[in-house]
């Protein structure tokens, strides 16, 4: 009887095997969040990093490692086609403006890019479209008026000019910004590029003088200004990374949202110390690790009930970091350090280290024991969400 029953199986299982040979076998609708009991990191990524589903559906339902490889290469190389990376999309975040540097009025700026650009006024109309690598040349002339030369002939315009690409795709085109004073060497940018002419007190130096200044600002979309970040080199732990990529992308979406102080001037933001260091395009090819960090963090930021928060934080405590003084920012609460973040006699406030919220080479040592990006986050700024902005 049990032989019976044996054979009985066997030739249905036969019957079926040869039927689903026969009609293609059995379709079902793939759902990706069918697949929540099988996700795994690499597929996390992939999402966090924004990669279209349609790139890794396939190797369902786990995502190795070296299919994470893969998909990213075949979304790098199809993004233009399946899923272009543009300002219209909104993909890649608000626009943020940067005070780069200033001249004086004796100085000139010298700007070219990779592709053809457009040249406008402060109305935003056209004055001339010039082709890649022409480079234009821009000098304050008198009465508060710029002069643009070289690639076009000399044109007299009001105290702002623009760049950006002929095109449309400020995502894609590179500006190489120069001047007559060095800048460490860091002079190309993605997005936009303005000369603005500003007369009037000196905010940026922070005295109350009168000046006149003649800057160069890059706006561009945020999560590109990520990729520029200029606070750390990347060659941490990749968890430590993305912790910091998470702090600047924060830091500025809460300049965006709120910064007046350099309205004057034509921007919101600083690309040096005094707001947090900005070094453009370059930082992509010199320190990759950092785009990757932005990439994987994409669109994520720290908030507090709703509002975005702002995140301070130093490079070391003397084993814990201090509550912030007042009620303005209630989730900057003394948390111990780890050891590494530690040092011994330190003082709050020396050598800039002011022990409110995050203590840089302490987040370092909690990712090297294996802590994740957000975990370090939320342990250093009490009671904050990590959300997608974007």
């Amino acid at each position: 009887m049990q032989k019976g029953k044996i054979k009985k199986i066997a030739y249905l299982s036969l019957f079926f095997a040869i039927l689903i040979s026969v009609i293609g076998g059995f379709s079902f609708p793939r759902n990706v969040a069918e697949a929540k009991s099988s996700v795994t990191k690499w597929q996390r990524m992939l999402e966090q990093t924004g990669i279209p589903s349609s790139y890794w559906e396939k190797c369902l339902p786990k995502v190795s490692r070296s299919e994470y490889n893969r998909v990213k290469k075949l979304a790098a190389a199809g993004a233009a086609t399946v899923q272009p990376a543009t300002e219209a999309s909104g993909s890649l975040g608000p626009e943020i403006s940067v005070g780069l540097w200033y001249n004086s009025k004796d100085d000139i700026f010298k700007i070219d890019a990779n592709r053809a650009y457009n040249i406008k006024d402060k109305n935003g109309n056209v004055i001339s479209q010039v082709a890649a690598d022409s480079t234009t040349r821009v000098k304050y002339d008198d009465n508060g008026k710029l002069k643009v030369s070289s690639s076009i002939a000399d044109t007299l315009v009001d105290d702002n000019v623009t760049f950006d690409a002929a095109d449309g795709d400020n995502s894609s085109i590179i500006f190489d910004v120069y001047h007559d004073v060095n800048y460490d060497g860091y002079d190309h940018f993605r997005g936009k590029i303005e000369v603005n002419y500003y007369h009037g007190d000196d905010v940026y130096n922070g005295n109350s003088s009168s000046v006149t200044q003649i800057w160069i600002i890059n706006k561009l979309p945020l999560e590109q200004y990520v990729w520029g970040m200029g606070e750390t080199t990347g060659t941490g732990d990749p968890d430590h990374v993305r912790v910091m990529a998470t702090i600047f992308r924060t830091y500025g979406d809460w300049y965006i949202e709120n910064a007046t102080k350099y309205k004057p001037m034509g921007f919101k933001i600083r690309s040096d110390s005094g707001s947090q260091i900005y070094v453009g395009s370059d930082r992509e090819k010199t320190y990759p690790k950092v785009k990757e960090a932005a990439e994987d963090t994409r669109g994520k930021i720290v908030k507090y009930k709703g509002e975005v928060a702002l995140t301070p934080y130093c490079s070391y405590t003397d084993g814990k970091t201090r509550n912030y003084p007042g009620k303005d920012y209630p989730y900057l609460k003394s948390v111990k350090d780890h050891k590494e973040g530690k040092q011994k006699g330190l003082k709050p406030g020396e050598n800039g280290n002011h022990m409110w919220g995050l203590s840089a080479h302490g987040a370092l040592g909690y990712a090297e024991d294996g802590k994740s990006w957000d975990w370090i986050l939320k342990y250093y700024y009490t009671k904050v969400d990590i959300v997608s902005l974007y």
